[in-house]
C-alpha cells in the first residue's frame, strides 16, 4: 500500500513539472550556443519582466542603491527582475544521463545557503524555444525585493562552469498620460472602442490630455467639473489587462477596493466621477507591496460663473473654425479622391514588393531582431538587420524591372533564405547547368520567393531543423527549367488553401503570358507525404 501511495505522489509531481507553461516566460541563457546557464522569469501579463546587466559595478548604474557581494566575478550575467512568483535556472547541457557529472548550488545574497550542493534531479519535459526537452531545471526560486539569488554550476573537478545572479527589484506602476473628455457619451464609445482619442476631437468632443502628471502629487491635479472621466495610461508593456489592480479613494472613503483592471491592459478608465478629492492606488498583481499613489481632484459646476461665458464664446469662436474646417474638409477630400485614383493605378507595381515582403514576414523579421535583442547577441541582430535592410533597398530597386539577371534573382533569394533559417533552421542546396550563363540569362524579378516562402512556410516551420530545400536550374534546348523541391509534409488537394504568394504568382505568370502572347511559362505543383515539388518551365527562354 506504501509503495503505491509514493508511486501516485511522483505522477502527481511528474505530472505538476509537465504543465509549466514556457511561453509564459521570458528565457536567456549565457551563451548564444553550447549555453551552460539559463533563466526563465515569468511574464504574468506583462512583457518588460527583467532588466538584464552585468555583476560588476561598473556594468549598473550606482544610484540604483543595491549592494552586490564584491566577490563575484564581473562578467556574471545579472538580471533585475520585478515578478516575485518565482523563476527557474535551467542548464541546457546537463540531462538524465549526465547529471552525475554536474553539481549545482543556490545561495541568497551570496552568503545564506538555499540549496546546497547536489545533483540537478529535475527536467524539463517539453522544448523551450529552440533548446530540446529533458534538460536539468532548478526552482521555482524567489527572494525577497531588495535580494538577489547567485547560482552556481561546477563539474565533478569542482570547477564552476557557470554562474547567474538574479535580483528582485521593487517597481512601481508609472503614468505616462492622463486624458480627460467632457463629453460622456461619446468617452464612452471611444474607451468601449478601445481606441483612446484615436478618432481625433472632431468626433470625441473636447478633450484633454496631461503629460507628466507625476509632478504634479505635491499639490494633487485639480481637473474641472467636466473633465469627470478619465483614463490613465500605465507605462508599461501589459497584455493581460488582470496583471494591474487598483483601488480607488473619493473624500477619504473607498468606493472601489482593491480588485483587477478590467478596462483594458495598460489603460484604467474611471468615468463619470462626482465632485471631490480623489485618490487612486495602483499596483502590478506581480509586486502586490509597491503601490504607486495619484491624487486629482474634480472641480463643482461653475457654470453661473464668469468662466462659463468665457467658455460659450470660446465654443461659439470654436463653432465657426470647425466650419471653416469642415469647407476645407471636403475640398481636401475630393483632391484626395483625385489622388487616390492615380495611387491605384500604380498598385499593381507594388504587388511584387507586398507578395515579397507581406505583413507576417516583416512581422516576423522585426520580431526576431527584438528576441536577438533581449538576448544580447548584439552582433547577430545587426546582421539580420542588415539583410532585412539590403532584401528591402533591392525589392524597391528592381519593383520597376521587368527582367533581372538570373544572379541577382539567386543572391536575393539566398539573402531571404538566410532570413527565414534564423526563424526555421533547414538546408538548401543549388544546382544549376554549366550551360546557363547566370549572368546574361534573365527572369522576373523575385518570381521564384513566393514559391521558396511556400516550403519554408508550410513545410520547415514544424520540422525542428530537418527540413532540406533543393533548387535546380536546367537547360534543355531553349528551354529553362527551375524546379525547387522540399522535404516537407506536402499537402493533399483538398485541404491546402493557397498563400497569397502563390496565388500573386500563378495571377503573374497568366499576365506575363498575356503580355508575350504566348504561354512561355508554364506552373505545375506537385505534393505527397514525402514532399512538395514546384516546376517552372520557361518556353523558348534561351
Amino acid at each position: 500500500m506504501k509503495k503505491l501511495i509514493l508511486i501516485y505522489f511522483l505522477l502527481i509531481v511528474t505530472k505538476g513539472h509537465s504543465q509549466i507553461d514556457w511561453k509564459n516566460y521570458s528565457t536567456s541563457f549565457n551563451t548564444a550556443e553550447n549555453a551552460t546557464l539559463g533563466v526563465a522569469i515569468p511574464y504574468n501579463g506583462i512583457y518588460d519582466n527583467l532588466t538584464g546587466k552585468i555583476v560588476g559595478i561598473a556594468h549598473w548604474n550606482p544610484q540604483d542603491n543595491i549592494y552586490i557581494d564584491a566577490a563575484l566575478n564581473d562578467s556574471i550575467p545579472l538580471y533585475f527582475v520585478y515578478d516575485t512568483s518565482g523563476i527557474y535556472f535551467l542548464a541546457p547541457q546537463v540531462n538524465k544521463k549526465n547529471t552525475g557529472e554536474y553539481e549545482y548550488c543556490v545561495l541568497r545574497n551570496n552568503a545564506t545557503v538555499v540549496s546546497p550542493w547536489t545533483h540537478i534531479n529535475r527536467f524539463t519535459q517539453t522544448e523551450i524555444g529552440s533548446i530540446n526537452p529533458e534538460i536539468g531545471m532548478m526552482g521555482p526560486y524567489s527572494a525577497g525585493l531588495g535580494e538577489y539569488l547567485v547560482a552556481h554550476i561546477r563539474n565533478n573537478n569542482g570547477e564552476i562552469i557557470a554562474s547567474w545572479v538574479v535580483y528582485w527589484q521593487r517597481r512601481l506602476p508609472e503614468i505616462n498620460l492622463l486624458y480627460t473628455s467632457n463629453n460622456p457619451q461619446e468617452f464612452s464609445g471611444v474607451v468601449n472602442r478601445k481606441a483612446v482619442f484615436a478618432e481625433g476631437p472632431g468626433e470625441i468632443g473636447w478633450h484633454r490630455q496631461y503629460n507628466n502628471v507625476g509632478g504634479t502629487q505635491k499639490k494633487g491635479l485639480k481637473l474641472p467639473y467636466n473633465e469627470n472621466s478619465i483614463v490613465l495610461d500605465i507605462d508599461a508593456e501589459i497584455y493581460k489587462k488582470e496583471a494591474l489592480e487598483y483601488s480607488l479613494v473619493a473624500d477619504g472613503q473607498v468606493i472601489r477596493d482593491w480588485a483587477p483592471n478590467e478596462y483594458d491592459n495598460k489603460y484604467l478608465l474611471l468615468k463619470n466621477l462626482d465632485p471631490g478629492a480623489y485618490t487612486i492606488r495602483i499596483r502590478f498583481k506581480r509586486q502586490r507591496n509597491s503601490i504607486r499613489e495619484f491624487h486629482f481632484s474634480i472641480g463643482s459646476i461653475w457654470y453661473k460663473t464668469t468662466a462659463f461665458r468665457a467658455v460659450i464664446f470660446t465654443f461659439l469662436v470654436l463653432a465657426g473654425a470647425f466650419f471653416i474646417f469642415l469647407s476645407k474638409y471636403r475640398r481636401q477630400k475630393k483632391a484626395l479622391a483625385r489622388i487616390n485614383e492615380k495611387a491605384e493605378q500604380a498598385s499593381g507595381e507594388l504587388k511584387n514588393i507586398h507578395a515579397l515582403l507581406n505583413p507576417h514576414f516583416t512581422f516576423n523579421a522585426l520580431s526576431s531582431i527584438q528576441g536577438l535583442v533581449n538576448k544580447g547577441d548584439l552582433d547577430a541582430a545587426n546582421k539580420y538587420l542588415s539583410s532585412f535592410g539590403l532584401l528591402l533597398r533591392e525589392t524597391l530597386n528592381e519593383s520597376q524591372t521587368d527582367l533581372i539577371a538570373l544572379n541577382k534573382e539567386l543572391e536575393n533569394l539566398e539573402i531571404y533564405m538566410g532570413l527565414e533559417q534564423l526563424r526555421y533552421p533547414f538546408l538548401y542546396n543549388l544546382d544549376t547547368d554549366e550551360n546557363i550563363d547566370l549572368f546574361t540569362s534573365t527572369i522576373p524579378p523575385f518570381l521564384l520567393q513566393p514559391f521558396v516562402e511556400n516550403a519554408i512556410k508550410h513545410g520547415f516551420s514544424k520540422m525542428n531543423g530537418q527540413g532540406k530545400l533543393h533548387l535546380r536550374i536546367v537547360k534543355n534546348g531553349g528551354i529553362m527549367m527551375i524546379e525547387i523541391i522540399d522535404n516537407g509534409p506536402g499537402f493533399g488537394t483538398g485541404g491546402f488553401k493557397e498563400g497569397y504568394g502563390l496565388g500573386l504568382s500563378r495571377k503573374r505568370i497568366r499576365l506575363l503570358n498575356r503580355d508575350y502572347g504566348e504561354a512561355l511559362i508554364s506552373l505545375q505543383i506537385e505534393s505527397s507525404i514525402e514532399g512538395t515539388s514546384i516546376l517552372l518551365v520557361f518556353k523558348n527562354w534561351l
